[in-house]
């Protein structure tokens, strides 16, 4: 039995789907039952809440591995602390408690930008010793539950590896949301311009994918970065209008320009990326798992397919 944490999420319902399309057994922690319809029949939902330790160890029982993907994404800096990292440590001492076998934790680029030794702008190591340049909520709180988890397994406590995931966009149960908003405003002609600058990007389903094997055979207290391709905010953009017969393209600003106010959402993020020069990546070990993901002409083009009929 495999347990989903954010099971209802953009990421983690694509998770919960190929692993109950590969005949795995999976109990979805479900918070809100309104979003439960989301989730295939067959799996088994419980009833379960980041903020009680005792509720999950009893979510976890009888599992044999823990998938946690639940996060806040764009909550102010005291919610997010609350959820992604006292939320991340209640996971970790649940699957202690509960004797799980192996927790699989989602992290984010976002929570390991640090200085390109070779070059200008930042690097996505899967070897860097940790921390972020980016300085939001988000980035900074992802970057300190994985600092827990790790921590954990340096303790001997558990046995826990890390997906890294970058700018997530494409088909998901949950629907078109994730970069697929700013993908749809930038199609409608609603994005006048953006940060030019380059950044990782990953279709949902290849997430899953990553996530699988990164369980399988990932390396116990390892990163593991799932990249499609790094490509610039402007270049994904418009490849994507192109993809969808859309006649509108975006200004590319300079890094280090700021959007005016009433950009639409996950814009601001090339404003982020922008001020530490954008990143390249390094992404060694998960392609040696066997992580093959789509590059960005042929995942654009998927979802271009996918949008219109969400």
């Amino acid at each position: 039995m495999f347990l989903v944490t954010g099971a209802t999420g953009f990421v983690g319902s694509a998770v919960v789907a190929l692993l109950h399309d590969r005949g795995h057994a999976v109990r979805a922690v479900v918070r809100d039952p309104a979003r439960a319809d989301v989730l295939p029949d067959g799996v088994e939902r419980v009833a379960a809440d980041l903020a009680d330790g005792e509720a999950l160890v009893r979510a976890m029982d009888g599992c044999e591995s823990v998938f946690h993907l639940a996060a806040a994404v764009g909550a102010p800096g005291p919610e997010a602390h609350e959820l992604n990292v006292g939320g991340t440590a209640r996971v970790v001492d649940a699957v202690r408690r509960a004797g799980v076998r192996r927790l699989v934790h989602t992290s984010t680029s976002a929570a390991i930008c640090v200085p390109d030794p070779d070059g200008p702008g930042c690097v996505i190591d899967e070897d860097a010793a940790g921390g972020t340049e980016l300085t939001d909520p988000y980035s900074t709180t992802k970057a300190e539950a994985e600092a827990v988890v790790l921590d954990a397994v340096g303790a001997g406590g558990i046995d826990a590896v890390v997906a890294t995931v970058v700018n997530v966009y494409g088909p998901s149960p949950r629907g078109p949301l994730s970069y697929n908003q700013l993908l749809a405003a930038a199609a409608r002609g609603a994005v006048g311009a953006i940060v030019d600058t380059r950044v990782g990007w990953v279709l949902a389903e290849d997430v899953a994918e990553g996530q699988l094997l990164v369980h399988d055979g990932g390396e116990t207290g390892r990163r593991h970065v799932l990249c499609g391709e790094v490509a610039s905010f402007p270049e994904v953009l418009d490849t994507y209008c192109v993809a969808a017969g859309s006649p509108h393209r975006v200004r590319a600003l300079p890094e280090g320009s700021e959007l005016p106010e009433g950009a639409p959402p996950f814009a601001d993020r090339s404003v982020v990326y922008g001020r530490i020069g954008g990143y390249r990546v390094r992404d060694d070990r998960a392609r040696a798992l066997g992580f093959a993901p789509r590059g960005i002409a042929e995942g654009l083009a998927l979802t271009a397919r996918w949008m219109p009929a969400t």
